[in-house]
């Protein structure tokens, strides 16, 4: 986290020097921007570190790429457009449900991604917009714990040798 912290101060600060040199005003929604990245970091790298106690490295980001939450959310959402368009067949309804289940259950990366998606565009943050990375930190810190107890209770059944 270290790691993703530091390079989350060099883009900040890459962007403020490039702002001063061009004459462009500097923006707060640049430093909103950097901390929604490195809290979003923090509860992708716990998920990761979990799904690498489990499956080989690999494995783990292959399935974290492939397998997220706005996939099952997508698959949700056709799913139940299938539905209201009249094909109301009970696969389809327990297909519905399953996605509606793996989409709550699967972390997601940006907590408030639609609450803030304005700010990644204009760089304008409002005073009340402050709060999101606050409680994208408290979800991330949930999430961590969450998947490092997990961890260790993987580890501690796993045999070793």
């Amino acid at each position: 986290m270290v790691v993703t912290l530091l390079l989350n101060l060099v883009v900040l600060a890459s962007a403020v020097v490039l702002s001063f040199v061009w004459h462009l005003p500097v923006r707060a929604g640049l430093l909103f921007i950097s901390v929604d990245t490195f809290v979003a970091s923090v509860g992708l790298i716990a998920y990761l570190m979990l799904l690498a106690t489990l499956a080989h490295p690999a494995i783990a980001v292959t399935f974290a790429l492939i397998f997220n939450a706005d996939l099952f959310y997508d698959a949700q959402m056709w799913a139940q457009s299938v539905i209201r368009s009249g094909n109301s067949s009970p696969a389809l309804r327990l297909l519905a449900r399953l996605f509606h289940y793996l989409y709550l259950a699967l972390p997601m990366v940006h907590a408030f991604g639609k609450k803030t998606e304005n700010i990644y565009s204009s760089l304008r943050v409002l005073h009340g917009e402050w709060r999101y990375p606050l409680l994208s930190l408290g979800y991330a810190l949930a999430l961590a714990a969450f998947c490092y107890f997990l961890a260790l209770f993987a580890l501690q059944r796993k045999k070793h040798i």
